[in-house]
């Protein structure tokens, strides 16, 4: 199933390919004072993957966007399009569904297959994004209670896309989690660290969706 919905992502972004603004990306890099060689060092990224992603001869993930938004200052929906990714248009770009709900120890229950109920972002998503909602009121999480996330459909653990950024993840055994992933202490397993509850260590990951935004309400 993970396979599948991977795949689902790649092919939605990979069905807008044009080709992509490399003038843009190289005088935003040299704006913040990089060189391209820089820019990949600070993504821990081969320099020779950077500029497949960056010449279009490598698709760039919605991660890849987002983390190359950070560091050179820019909405991530700018990198999206100048990587030549189509995001949703302003018709209706901010209407995803709402698939699913967080408690306060940040347990997700989440139901993908859900579309009848749908919200509102102010900011450009990618057609395969989804939502899921704080549900919080009355304990210690509650000054978060109705907040919505957007995320992807779950894919298969990609340490690149999951280290120092929040993911819904799946965890080998059961269950699924809003969470920080850190490295673990043991290759291939993770830290997961929320705020209002202890860290876990040496989690093994079945699968993991990254936020791509929060919206407050």
């Amino acid at each position: 199933m993970v396979d599948e919905q991977n795949d689902a992502v790649d092919e939605a972004i990979a069905d807008a390919v044009r080709k992509p603004d490399q003038k843009w990306f190289s005088d935003r890099i040299r704006d913040r004072n990089l060189t391209q060689r820089a820019l990949a060092k600070l993504l821990e990224m081969d320099p020779s993957s950077l500029s497949l992603l960056l010449h279009g001869k490598r698709r760039m993930r919605v991660e890849q966007a987002a983390e190359i938004a950070r560091l050179l200052n820019v909405p991530v929906e700018d990198v999206m399009r100048r990587a030549g990714a189509d995001v949703l248009g302003s018709s209706e770009r901010n209407s995803i569904p709402l698939v699913g709900w967080i408690d306060a120890d940040g347990v997700a229950k989440i139901d993908w297959t859900k579309s009848d109920h749908r919200v509102d972002f102010d900011t450009d998503l990618p057609p395969t994004a989804a939502a899921i909602q704080y549900r919080t009121a009355q304990t210690k999480a509650d000054m978060f209670d109705g907040w919505l996330a957007a995320i992807l459909p779950p894919r298969a653990p990609e340490e690149g896309a999951m280290i120092d950024r929040m993911c819904v993840v799946g965890l080998k055994g059961g269950g699924t989690l809003l969470r920080r992933v850190r490295r673990g202490y043991t290759p291939g397993r993770y830290t997961l660290i929320s705020v209002f509850v202890d860290p876990i260590h040496d989690a093994e990951l079945a699968w993991f969706s990254p936020v791509l935004f929060i919206r407050p309400v």
